[in-house]
């Protein structure tokens, strides 16, 4: 359980880390973006608060396992 546990928690932290890294691409894009439409605004808006959600998520899951894992 304790492996499991541990494996679970570093795919989460792998998965956080990626995931803030795309948000912050994203942010990157929406503010150098020099000519698009407007709803390339809204895409690269909603791509970033969706990929900043999910790597807050997983980072917390992953967290939770990792202490879980460590008090069992």
């Amino acid at each position: 359980m304790k492996k499991i546990l541990l494996i679970l928690g570093i795919v989460c932290v792998i998965v956080c880390v990626l995931s803030l890294l795309f948000a912050a691409l994203n942010l990157h894009g929406y503010h150098n973006v020099l000519d698009g439409s407007a709803n390339l605004y809204n895409r690269l808006h909603q791509r970033m608060i969706i990929f900043f959600i999910v790597g807050i998520v997983s980072g917390t899951a992953g967290t939770a396992c990792m202490i879980i894992q460590s008090k069992i």
